[in-house]
């Protein structure tokens, strides 16, 4: 058994594949969307067919200070007192793990807990290099630079990156400062508008499928938080302007936006009450200084409160 835990999806993923090599008969369980039991049964269940199995498990949040059923903890260590030979099992978390919980102890103890740290710049700055050319891409010091602060010193994000632009040249050749700039920054523009959309118009499903996704690639959750204030103080201004007898034309010239961003505006501000627009907005100030003065964790700051509010 082995307990992976970082903040990287991909640097995660490679760990994996480290510990799979050649194994084909794989098992991919997510805790989010199963339960504990689930889990067990897998991995008790003998095939008269396969010598061998790997259950890979996402999202281990019992290694965390994450609360949990006592009998499911219970079963959990029974499991690992008489695992099942045949069964390899893969636990991962992003989450940092509470080593001061009786099962993390003993599964430290009895296994094997791989602890996947951020790469230094220079590791990071080497592991993308030698990934572009295993590719047979060619990238100057100057563009590779770009790409790396761009993305935040995000591995998890250069890599999605990479692969745009791979897919933008379709054939191997030199990646360009110019073309580096366009895409990554369209890319990071569209995340994020894609958000936003999905929380203005109320569908929570998406926007947390979508906030999901920046979690693993580390944006930071104020950045959402402010644009989020910015487009409701926007639609709270439409709104009102088309109230006091304003056209779209002169309320552009007022915002000094173009004339479909007015539109776009007002559609959205629509399904909406002016107080119920006010009332988010102290709201989203609230949140502001909740995710900026507190020591939690801002990402589930952020998810709770669209929980509650929607």
């Amino acid at each position: 058994m082995y307990l992976i835990y970082g903040e990287s999806y991909r640097l995660i993923e490679e760990e994996i594949q480290k510990i799979i090599k050649n194994e084909t008969n794989l098992v991919t369980l997510d805790l989010q969307e199963s339960c504990l039991d689930d889990i067990l049964t897998e991995a008790t269940y003998v095939s008269m067919f396969e010598e061998s199995k790997i259950i890979i498990v996402k999202n281990a949040l019992f290694f965390t200070s994450n609360k949990d059923k006592e009998e499911d903890m219970q079963k959990l260590l029974n499991y690992m007192e008489n695992p099942i030979a045949t069964t390899t099992l893969i636990f991962t978390t992003y989450e940092k793990i509470d080593n001061r919980k009786k099962v993390t102890k003993m599964f430290e103890k009895k296994y094997k807990i791989i602890t996947v740290g951020n790469l230094s710049k220079i590791d990071l700055t080497n592991k993308v290099r030698d990934y572009i050319f295993k590719n047979k891409y060619k990238i100057e010091n100057e563009t590779l630079e770009y790409l790396i602060e761009s993305c935040q010193n995000n591995y998890d994000l250069i890599y999605n990156e990479i692969q745009k632009l791979f897919l933008y040249y379709e054939k191997t050749s030199t990646i360009l400062l110019k073309d580096v700039k366009e895409i990554i920054s369209k890319s990071i523009e569209d995340n994020n508008f894609k958000f936003i959309e999905a929380v203005v118009n109320k569908n929570l499903r998406k926007a947390l499928y979508i906030l999901e996704d920046l979690y693993k690639l580390k944006i930071d959750p104020i950045v959402l938080v402010r644009l989020l204030a910015r487009e409701y103080r926007l639609m709270y201004q439409v709104k009102f302007l088309m109230s006091q007898g304003y056209y779209k034309k002169d309320i552009g010239k007022q915002l000094k936006m173009q004339e479909w961003q007015i539109d776009k505006l007002s559609r959205n501000s629509s399904i909406f009450y002016e107080e119920d627009l006010k009332s988010f907005i102290e709201k989203i100030a609230e949140l502001d200084y909740k995710i900026v003065s507190g020591n939690d964790d801002k990402f589930l700051i952020f998810k709770t409160f669209l929980l509650e509010t929607f």
